[in-house]
């Protein structure tokens, strides 16, 4: 009964911040243009991996779905270092998971959490640039490559211009000619409007980011209710307790497949057991961005150095963060709030009841609307199938 209590607290607490980070996520989804992006990020210089762990950070990615994006925007044109500080800062941190680590842990990990993947993502993609040695250069479109694209054969650029950009959508997203307006044998679509961009935005957000997170959340609730029960006051308060937890933080967070949304409710938990903001902070910057599967489909692409240093570099980020939260957390006498993670204060608050409401409605009907899809799957222009997210 404990455990079902602080189950049902701990869900109370998070749901009315994961819907606040959904909405936020659907207009950032709404809005944002990936030919664009890849356009910054174009090159190995320290500004463009800059602008990769800043571009990053607020996109609505975790770490089942950062792998296909950033793979669209190396053969986009996006170099290898920004790349990886692309593949730290997007699932480390996001709208929905700065939301919740506001409501269970508190403005100081909801400041320090993303600044810290971020000064972590640059980190990374400086160490790969600098020692990954060389990787083919996925940007460039050869001439079999072009094969595989709906505009192979055309002679002229009124469907796709000859940039790796414009030919890695294999759509033709670009302006059509201004004689014929065609674009591979059918017209081009118009821009689309801001209410046609809100309602992709929504329905990427309510649909293909909350079917990803809602498992692990529910994972990563339960895991922090059985923390709260089982483990015993003063746990973490053994001599090998500070720097241990560290190194298990990292040991535990690396292989685990966990978004970074679904990680807060866990070290919730773990705060709660003793241990220390700064091992907490570890294990939520290295899960989400390191998981045994997306190293093995990364290092088919961008080859086994540079993943290793990769991964080299997102733990000891980790750990210096974790080191540095502590420090600072001692010498400022921070103090976690008092409602986080048990929030007992919620239980009555209709405010939580109705967010929780609304997810559990806006779940279902996510789950419904993939069932549908794959019962009757789409193909869009060209014969190009649409993904989840409706995009070409």
């Amino acid at each position: 009964m404990q455990w079902l209590n602080e189950l049902w607290f701990l869900t109370l607490e998070a749901a009315p911040w994961l819907l606040l980070g959904l909405v936020i996520a659907a207009l950032i989804k709404a809005f944002s243009d990936r030919l664009a992006i890849a356009r910054y990020l174009s090159g190995e210089s320290t500004g463009a991996v800059v602008r990769a762990s800043l571009i990053g950070a607020p996109l609505p990615l975790c770490s089942c779905g950062v792998v296909p994006a950033v793979l669209g925007l190396r053969s986009a044109g996006a170099g290898n270092a920004p790349s990886m500080a692309f593949l730290v800062a997007t699932p480390e941190t996001g709208p929905d998971s700065i939301s919740v680590s506001y409501g269970l842990l508190g403005p100081v990990y909801a400041i320090a959490r993303p600044i810290a993947a971020i000064i972590g993502a640059i980190a990374t993609g400086l160490v790969s640039g600098r020692f990954g040695g060389t990787t083919p250069a996925a940007g460039t479109v050869s001439s079999d490559a072009s094969g595989d694209s709906c505009c192979s054969g055309e002679t002229s650029t009124s469907c796709c211009e000859s940039t790796p950009a414009q030919a890695s959508e294999g759509c033709c997203e670009t302006k059509p000619d201004e004689t014929s307006g065609d674009c591979c044998g059918s017209e081009a679509p118009a821009v689309p409007r801001t209410g046609e961009r809100l309602a992709h935005g929504f329905n990427y957000a309510f649909g293909q980011v909350l079917i990803d997170i809602v498992p692990w959340m529910v994972f990563g609730l339960a895991i922090a209710a059985t923390a709260v029960v089982l483990i015993p006051e003063g746990f973490f308060d053994q001599p090998w307790g500070i720097v241990g937890s560290y190194l298990l933080m990292a040991v535990i967070g690396v292989p685990m497949y966990v978004c970074a949304t679904a990680s807060t409710p866990i070290a919730a938990g773990l705060l709660v057991a003793g241990m220390s903001p700064g091992a907490a902070l570890v294990f939520l910057l290295a899960g989400p961005a390191t998981n045994i599967g997306t190293l093995g489909i990364l290092r088919q692409h961008f080859g086994t150095r540079r993943i290793g240093l990769y991964l080299a570099s997102v733990i000891a980020s980790a750990l210096i963060a974790g080191i540095t939260l502590d420090l600072l957390w001692r010498q400022f006498d921070w103090a976690l709030p008092e409602s986080a993670p048990a929030g007992h204060a919620m239980a009555g608050d209709w405010l939580a009841m109705g967010a929780l409401t609304v997810l559990v409605i806006a779940t279902l009907s996510a789950y419904w609307r993939r069932h549908r899809k794959n019962q009757t799957p789409e193909e869009g222009a060209c014969g190009c199938s649409e993904d989840r997210d409706g995009s070409q």
